[in-house]
């Protein structure tokens, strides 16, 4: 916001009137010289901003070598935010190394300055730049020892906070147009006046360099002063408000602009600080600040060796990448970071192709680290093929070693032309799983024009790659080309898509091809250092220790024990076999009620198959509830509510459902690949139940003859017991009663009930009535009804 006032200075009007009569006249002066300059060049007047320091040659034309001047020694140093704790110390000790490497390496002849770059990164995670720190970094900055070069803070992202103050003790500043600078007290406590070591310290450290107005780098810390643009007799100045009035006595003011009132932190964009003069270059980006300062772009490279104490470690990606060797290495990766808190991640790559899915996501995930403070750098001592590549490419940077080869997809590998589908010959599972599952199969041009969609939109924006060389790992469609800017210099490869869809793309001037359509990516290590593909070539690894300055070699992460455990309960062999075991469990406690042995063995093996496929990445809850909710609903069928089988049928099907999905990373296949995977969830299924078949089988014939299992196993009964069984359950039968004697404990009218032989029996006789009391004999019997009839004498 900026508020214009009317300078209250009446005395001193003449002596204004006099100031803006003069600024006419220059003004006047100005503008003929311009139009005659115009005239004269025929052209529109170049913008020393934008436009590059040094003019390119036009094409074809070559210039002398000798003529040329040699660039001025440059090196660029990273300072990542916030700063805090010793970093400091360890800035100083690296600046201090970068230093000293520039002038041992200057031409004697050169009295040229050389120049140190330090490059603002942004805070991954947020955090504040502590003020002690920073007064060290900039003390150090404007101190005797660093008189002997140039310093140059570049800003690509928006700084605030005490950072700020590192970068007002550099000598010149460049900045990308929409980056900011300021709100450097934007962490101090605004209910409490700003402590006069902080502003004393702001004010020392703006006269020393004069990088920025003294007055503007106390607007950026204190809320409480209030910036001024005005323009006097001098020139354009910039004061405080509290310092207007002995200003005004001193100086002819012609105008006043509030630029930062009271109560705020002064904060510009690269734009507005280039007009106020703080900033010296307006960049988006390190070839165009290359460009500006006539220096080669590959000079702006931050030197490794010089980087810092890494804590490195190596990965390796062998064989195949498949969702397996992905989510083991995103597991490596994560405790890598958690227990030894890592910097230095390197992936050393041998890799012939793999799954694309997979891939992208690995690829992402090594993205994302290095926007943080973990440089990613991608070793490839002999291949990386197909979707390895795109892995490659997603690392900060990628190193070969001399004869690797770096290669995307082959035209014969790459998906079919749609209805072109048909599994491979004597694959029977898949051609039946391929025929019920059509409709749900996605066509593979349509999985592979999603892949390149979400490298454009997604993995491309966090690497500094082209989306289209991500994407000419996987689709040889592609054609590929080197592309140089007109107005920076800048190089590029992109594809005739990608460059149709920059917003300067008449600025860009194809050069060499590098693939043609329908060709794959084939770039050894020399043409991918030459095409800024790869960063380096080396000829052994022992090459890549000295380039980042690792004085041993890193240690390579291995599973420990639980992650071993996990992956080899996950196999299928195991799963399967776990699998048969908890089913087993189940049937033996089923058969032997009471023991709770076979329940025991049976929730051991389940949890233990559920537990690694969760942690394998496969299984969630949800399988956990189909599964469980599946034994209920059989276990109900069995024991509480026998009938047509409902909940025996949709029981199992829950069973074997949670299984199938437990094994899967997806519900319903729609990929190639997923379909592979479906097909080996089912024969880990189906392998469990054969074998729980067969088990149970020797389990019915052996368990009640086994020793420990006889007294409490439910077996059948022998030849002898089951006979007396089958008469027990008959209808009653009282043959054997037949001539027996006895007394009637009823009248008998004629029937009744009589004591026969000891035994309590409903009888009947044959029309004489019988007193209660007598004597009765059992003369004939059908099944329960007994005859009797009285016992002469």
């Amino acid at each position: 916001m900026r508020i214009t006032s009317p300078p209250p200075n009446v005395a001193a009007l003449s002596r204004r009137f006099a100031v803006i009569w003069r600024f006419a006249v220059m003004l006047t002066l100005a503008l003929c010289s311009g139009a005659a300059l115009a005239a004269a060049d025929g052209a529109n007047p170049v913008d020393p901003v934008t436009e590059p320091a040094v003019p390119l040659a036009a094409e074809g034309e070559e210039g002398d070598a000798d003529d040329r001047p040699t660039p001025r020694r440059v090196a660029l140093v990273r300072l990542r935010m916030p700063i805090t704790g010793n970093d400091d110390a360890v800035y100083q000790a690296r600046l201090q190394r970068v230093v000293d490497q520039l002038l041992a390496d200057a031409p004697p002849d050169d009295e040229r300055r050389p120049l140190l770059v330090l490059e603002f990164a942004p805070a991954a995670n947020g955090g504040a730049t502590e003020f002690e720190r920073a007064l060290r970094l900039a003390r150090f900055l404007v101190g005797d020892q660093m008189t002997r070069v140039k310093t140059l803070a570049y800003l690509p992202d928006s700084v605030e906070g005490h950072a700020v103050l590192v970068a007002l003790a550099c000598e010149e500043i460049a900045m990308a147009p929409e980056a900011q600078i300021g709100r450097a007290g934007v962490d101090e406590d605004d209910a409490r006046p700003l402590e006069p070591g902080i502003r004393a310290s702001y004010q020392q450290i703006a006269e020393a360099r004069r990088t920025a107005p003294t007055a503007i780098a106390l607007a950026m810390v204190d809320r409480a002063a209030e910036l001024v643009r005005l323009e006097t007799d001098r020139g354009v100045e910039y004061a405080l408000g509290a310092d207007l009035e002995d200003l005004r006595e001193e100086r002819a003011v012609v105008s006043e602009d509030v630029i930062a009132p009271a109560g705020t932190l002064a904060v510009f964009t690269g734009r507005e600080a280039r007009e106020e003069g703080i900033a010296k270059y307006l960049v988006s980006s390190r070839e165009a600040l290359a460009q500006a300062l006539a220096v080669p772009a590959e000079s702006l490279m931050e030197d490794q060796s010089q980087a810092g104490e890494w804590r490195p470690v190596m990965i390796d990606l062998s064989g195949p990448v498949t969702s397996r060797n992905v989510r083991r290495l995103e597991t490596l990766i994560g405790d890598e970071l958690e227990r030894h808190r890592i910097n230095w991640i390197g992936v050393r790559i041998d890799s012939a192709g793999g799954d694309v899915r997979a891939a992208i996501r690995l690829a992402q995930t090594l993205a994302e680290l290095g926007d943080g403070e973990v440089r990613t750098v991608a070793y490839v001592p002999q291949r990386a093929e197909g979707p390895a590549a795109l892995v490659a490419l997603a690392c900060d940077q990628l190193v070969m070693q001399r004869g690797a080869v770096l290669r995307g997809v082959e035209a014969d590998e790459a998906p079919p032309p749609p209805g072109n589908d048909a599994p491979p010959p004597g694959d029977d599972v898949g051609r039946v799983l391929r025929e019920g599952l059509k409709d749900l199969i996605v066509d593979p041009q349509e999985q592979l024009d999603a892949a390149r969609t979400t490298i454009r939109e997604v993995l491309a924006p966090a690497t500094s790659r082209t989306w289209s060389l991500l994407a000419a790992t996987i689709d040889p469609r592609l054609e590929l080309a080197e592309y140089a800017n007109r107005q920076t210099g800048a190089v590029r490869i992109l594809s005739p898509d990608e460059l149709e869809g920059l917003d300067e793309a008449a600025d860009w001037r194809q050069g060499q091809a590098v693939k043609a359509a329908g060709e794959a990516l084939d770039l050894s290590a020399e043409r991918a250092v030459e095409t800024g593909v790869a960063w380096q070539a080396v000829d052994q690894f022992d090459d890549l220790q000295a380039l980042y300055g690792l004085t041993e070699a890193p240690a390579t992460a291995t599973p420990n024990w639980a992650l071993e455990l996990v992956e080899a309960l996950a196999s299928p062999g195991l799963a399967a076999l776990l699998l048969v075991i908890g089913i087993v469990g189940i049937y033996i406690e089923l058969h032997t009620p009471g023991m709770g042995l076979g329940g025991f063995i049976a929730t051991v093996a389940l949890l233990l198959f559920f537990w690694s496929k969760f942690l394998d990445g496969t299984a969630d809850w949800l399988e956990v509830l189909l599964f469980a909710t599946g034994l209920v609903c059989v276990l109900l069928e069995l024991l509480v509510l026998p009938g047509i089988g409902i909940f025996g049928v949709g029981g199992s099907l829950l069973i074997i459902a949670s299984l199938v999905l437990a094994s899967q990373t997806f519900i319903l296949p729609q990929t190639e690949g997923q379909l592979i995977e479906l097909r080996n969830s089912l024969a880990t299924v189906a392998g469990a139940g054969f074998g729980f078949l067969v088990l149970a089988g020797v389990l019915r014939q052996y368990l009640p003859q086994s020793v420990l299992f006889r007294r409490a196993t439910l077996g059948p009964l022998d030849e002898a017991d089951r006979i007396e069984q089958d008469r027990r359950e008959q209808l009653a039968d009282y043959e054997h009663l037949l001539g027996k004697t006895g007394t009637a404990t009823t009248n008998l009218l004629p029937s009744g009930r009589a004591e026969i032989d000891g035994e309590p029996v409903d009888v009947v006789t044959r029309g004489e009535v019988v007193d209660r009391g007598e004597a009765v004999e059992v003369v004939e019997t059908h099944a329960n009804r007994v005859v009797v009839r009285r016992v002469q004498g």
